[in-house]
């Protein structure tokens, strides 16, 4: 996957700088000059990491790494033309992962990006539960792996949050996809089941183990959660 990093930065001569050398780099950028423009972006959001500038025209860069916190742990950098000590510490104490001082050293910066790039990798590796996306019906495999769900694939995986192994009857299945279980065609919820282990299995090779338990339901034999996108 090209990791995807949003830049929120109104020079525009060092934003376009900072985005031809991070694409040649490798990175997809998502440039922005406002905090309003990162409202009005950000809610269907699907990024890695966020460098911003901490003087924007409509406000301070920090007021949208407190709305990254609100709800992830995304990797930020922040940038600043205040080099002052308790400006660093007001940033750092913000949750910010890095506070750099323009003029920017774009060697430091890209240092800074990929290891905190690598660092989340590390730890997505280390999680083994598969984490469903509220926003964007995205099912993320442990290793960070992206498959993009339909509505009812999406409603069929919540029944199963925090179930490991525990059986979930077709009915409970077919009432949550909206349906009257006494006049469901229970051949639809089979190619429902059906495509959506394709659709995985032709993702990744992790093991997502969702079970048919004939004359019952289904059991899925991995951890899943709920979560609102982090990165």
């Amino acid at each position: 996957m090209i990791p995807k990093v949003l830049l929120v930065e109104d020079e525009i001569y060092f934003q376009e700088t900072l985005t031809e050398i991070l694409n040649a780099q490798g990175f997809e950028v998502i440039a922005l000059e406002t905090v309003a423009g990162f409202d009005q972006w950000y809610p269907r959001a699907n990024i890695d990491l966020a460098v911003l500038d901490r003087t924007l025209p409509d406000g301070d860069g920090l007021e949208i790494l407190r709305r990254i916190r609100e709800s992830s742990s995304l990797p930020v950098v922040m940038l600043s033309g205040h080099g002052h000590v308790d400006d660093k510490v007001i940033g750092l104490e913000a949750d910010a992962d890095h506070y750099l001082v323009k003029p920017v050293d774009i060697r430091e910066l890209l240092s800074i990006i990929k290891r905190l790039l690598r660092g989340k990798s590390q730890r997505l590796k280390k999680s083994c539960a598969w984490r469903l996306d509220i926003n964007d019906w995205v099912l993320y495999s442990p290793y960070g792996i992206k498959i993009f769900l339909t509505h009812r694939e999406f409603l069929l995986l919540q029944c199963f949050i925090r179930k490991k192994g525990d059986v979930v009857h077709r009915d409970n299945i077919i009432k949550a996809l909206g349906f009257d279980p006494m006049v469901y065609d229970m051949r639809r919820l089979e190619t429902l089941v059906s495509r959506l282990r394709k659709k995985v299995d032709q993702s990744t090779t992790e093991a997502f183990n969702f079970q048919t338990v004939y004359g019952n339901g289904y059991a899925l034999h991995a951890d899943i959660y709920l979560f609102v996108d982090e990165y």
